[in-house]
């Protein structure tokens, strides 16, 4: 039988041999509409890249990809890190792809079950259409997604909401009866909004023992310690300050610190800290925090995916660690 070519997909598409191009490595770039025909017609020409149908003539060929938002923030980073680590100890590599639009995230999510460039994927913090989880299953693509749960495909589950609860436990319990909170304001629509719902936890629970946050102790800003240092300093100015800070991220808390030290404060005499993910940083700079289990996780959905592909039966799996407070300095 004829394999089909890039002319044969672009043809029963209506489009140019250039837009099935773009679709196959640049997916976000090409409008919906017109990757949703050039999808179709590889779905149902049975098409296979030439590259990639070389390069699966390999016998060491073996992929498998990580689609991530913020791929330079640490605890991205961190869960990388241990996903790498998970899969040098076998005969896959990894190919990373980070997502910067929601139309690149829809372009990958539908590009990448039927082009054969990787035997799974694994998802970080990043939200699926019910739509693209019915292709996954409609071509048996091993999928593991990671901090964001769909009851039909495998997945590690961090509960943020219940975090925040946490900080707020831990806060009162060391006597603190003052409180703020720092995070990152205007999360992109294709991302998990973490922050909200950490804040959110926060803020219930502390209601529920008869506290609350002053608005004016509560600062949503562009992600980055510049930005955290500069919101911090200006709730620290307050005639009113709070004894301790939730912030939503350890890059944040660093921020928070950094404040404290350029106004000649002292953590945790002066001012509290407590961060959210555990990074590695967090330990060196002494910062209390809630561990994520960021490594555990990591190494977890590569052995989830690795079974999904080695066994495309496998039943569906949700597995959940819980969320622990690391007591160091800062608090």
């Amino acid at each position: 039988m004829k394999k089909s070519t890039i002319y044969d997909v672009a043809s029963l598409a209506g489009v140019s041999i250039t837009t099935v191009s773009r679709v196959l490595n640049s997916p976000g770039q090409v409008a919906s509409n017109s990757r949703k025909k050039v999808v179709e017609a590889m779905k149902e020409l049975n098409f296979v890249p030439k590259a990639e149908a070389i390069a699966r003539a390999r016998k060491d060929f073996k992929r498998i990809g990580v689609l991530t938002p913020f791929s330079t923030e640490p605890s991205f980073v961190q869960r990388i890190r241990s996903i790498t680590r998970a899969l040098s100890a076998t005969d896959y590599e990894l190919i990373t792809y980070s997502v910067e639009s929601e139309e690149q995230l829809s372009g990958y999510l539908s590009m990448l079950p039927v082009s054969n460039r990787i035997d799974g994927l694994i998802i970080l913090a990043l939200p699926v259409k019910e739509e693209e989880i019915l292709l996954f299953k409609e071509y048996d693509f091993p999928v593991v997604m990671v901090e964001i749960s769909n009851p039909l495909v495998s997945s590690i589950e961090i509960d943020n909401k219940a975090g925040g609860k946490l900080a707020a436990e831990y806060l009162i319990s060391r006597g603190y009866k003052s409180f703020g909170f720092v995070g990152e304001g205007g999360e992109p629509p294709y991302s998990l909004h973490a922050t909200e719902q950490r804040f959110n936890g926060f803020n219930i629970h502390l209601s529920e023992n008869g506290f609350k946050v002053d608005p004016e102790h509560v600062s949503l800003h562009q992600f980055g310690i510049s930005f955290s240092v500069e919101a911090v300093k200006k709730i620290l100015l307050m005639e009113k300050r709070p004894d301790a800070i939730f912030a939503a991220s350890d890059i944040q808390a660093v921020g928070v610190i950094k404040a404290a030290r350029e106004m000649n404060l002292n953590v945790p005499e002066d001012i509290a800290v407590i961060g959210f993910d555990d990074i590695d940083l967090a330990d060196y700079m002494g910062i209390t925090t809630i561990n994520q289990s960021l490594n555990q996780s990591g190494h977890t959905a590569v052995e989830l995916l690795i079974e999904q592909i080695k066994n495309p039966f496998v039943s569906v799996k949700h597995i959940s660690y819980q969320l622990k407070i690391i007591e160091r300095y800062s608090t």
